[in-house]
């Protein structure tokens, strides 16, 4: 006849829940740095923000779970205290690129990242050469491109919601280009060009 003694324990076949949270860490961050390109062109990158916010949706919510489920279960709350470091880089990472998207350093970064060669297009345009057709310009790449010497502008792909959105420039104040849109000062004889 079989005692209680040898019977399993049920408690103890239960699979662990991982409490270090470096893998926790490490998905926050990839989310962060994809979330920080999606949001780098002006308007941002439409299929890469549907993406990732789906992402940052799914992470969180099975984040709190296993969160609140190693904070309910006895023993491993001992193991949580030991590794709180890791388990607080998500909202770290939250609130950093929350912050970094709010003030608009991604647009500005990779801005920055493609004047040479946002300034040097500008001025061969300016000097004559026409805009032609082209795939990049600096770190952005164009939907389509249109202007004159006095004033160019470019959509970049896959930008905005409802309308698409790219840079224009201008030597003479708002560009004066023959298409839709309207246009919002960003940096010297640099624009915005919303098309909506």
């Amino acid at each position: 006849m079989a005692t209680t003694s040898d019977l399993p324990d049920v408690r103890r076949q239960r699979a662990p829940i991982n409490v270090s949270g470096k893998a926790w860490g490490t998905a926050a961050v990839l989310l962060g740095l994809g979330t920080i390109y999606a949001t780098s062109a002006p308007g941002g990158h439409f299929t890469w923000l549907m993406l990732f916010g789906v992402g940052w949706l799914l992470y969180g919510l099975v984040w709190s779970v296993v969160l609140g489920a190693v904070i309910v279960r006895r023993g491993r709350l001992a193991a949580l205290r030991r590794n709180w470091p890791a388990w607080a880089v998500p909202p770290l990472v939250v609130v950093l690129v929350g912050s970094l998207v709010y003030v608009g350093a991604p647009v500005r970064m990779r801005f920055e990242l493609s004047r040479s060669s946002l300034d040097h297009f500008a001025k061969s345009v300016s000097e004559g050469a026409p805009p032609g057709k082209r795939n990049w310009i600096g770190l952005y790449p164009v939907e389509y491109l249109e202007g004159s010497r006095r004033a160019f502008g470019f959509m970049i792909e896959d930008t905005g919601f409802f309308g698409s959105y790219g840079l224009a420039w201008s030597s003479n104040g708002e560009p004066d280009i023959d298409a839709p849109g309207f246009y919002r000062h960003f940096d010297g004889p640099w624009y915005i060009w919303i098309d909506d």
